[in-house]
Formats: C-alpha cells, sequence, structure tokens
C-alpha cells in the first residue's frame, strides 16, 4: 500500500483520484497525491484506470449522440464508499 505510516495519505489519495485526473486538485494537494503515487502500487493503478475511464466517457460523444452527463464524475463520487470526501481539495 505505499511507505510505513502513509495511511492517511493512501486514504486521501483514493478519494482524490478523479479530482487528481480531471486537474480539479490545488496545486499543493496535486504535488501530494503525485508523491504519493509514486511509492503506491494502488493510487498508481488507481490513476491509470481513471484517466482510462474519462477517456472512454468522453469517447461516448461520438456514438449515436449519446453524452455523458456533465455531472458524471461528481454523481460516482457521492454513491461511491463513503460518499463525499470529507477535506476539500487542499
Amino acid at each position: 500500500m505505499g511507505m510505513p505510516g502513509s495511511t492517511d495519505d493512501h486514504q486521501w489519495s483514493q478519494q482524490h483520484l478523479s479530482h487528481y485526473v480531471e486537474g480539479d486538485l490545488r496545486p499543493r494537494a496535486r504535488r501530494r497525491l503525485d508523491r504519493h503515487a509514486r511509492d503506491c502500487a494502488d493510487c498508481g493503478r488507481g490513476i491509470r484506470a481513471m484517466r482510462a475511464l474519462v477517456y472512454a466517457v468522453q469517447g461516448l460523444d461520438g456514438l449515436a449522440g449519446v453524452r455523458a452527463p456533465a455531472a458524471i464524475f461528481d454523481r460516482v463520487r457521492l454513491a461511491g464508499p463513503g460518499g463525499p470526501p470529507s477535506s476539500q481539495h487542499t
């Protein structure tokens, strides 16, 4: 799961992967997740999976007029385990 003692960073990073991929994190928060993901295979895979999901969802725009809802990732965050992240994008 990463380096010993990084449980808080791991949990925080897991909650903010979609914000990271969408470019919604402030620079300090982005650096925090960057540092953690460098040493955490789970979060590194999470980033790659989220990027693939974003790419796939964006590709839906061209399929028979189907458009992904603008707030799709907000809905996914709310529906995910634990609901919305408790901390801001700091």
